[in-house]
């Protein structure tokens, strides 16, 4: 059975942006897909991951299987936040 992701809202987004801020998972390094809440980037599995488990009433800890993609940053924009992808940044060789 699949996740039922409009279960998610923006209230359990954001308290999930507020949990990881106020944890130490606070020194999770973003990559790939982020969220920025007050002015920090968040990763944005880990806060799809608690806020899935808020709306459902299901432990923190339980393992959830899902890929983040398109999908994803559409949810988050659709409830309000600012999602983006992270630019990598390729540095160009100098020719002399």
């Amino acid at each position: 059975m699949g996740l039922n992701w409009k279960s998610v809202k923006a209230v359990h987004v954001t308290q999930a942006c507020e949990a990881l801020l106020n944890s130490a998972g606070q020194g999770l390094k973003p990559r790939g897909l982020i969220v920025t809440y007050k002015d920090k980037k968040l990763p944005a599995k880990a806060i799809l991951r608690m806020a899935y488990c808020l709306a459902n009433n299901i432990p923190s800890e339980t393992k959830l299987k899902f890929s983040s993609g398109e999908g994803s940053l559409q949810l988050f924009r659709s409830l309000g936040f600012r999602a983006e992808r992270l630019q990598t940044n390729h540095p160009v060789a100098e020719e002399d």
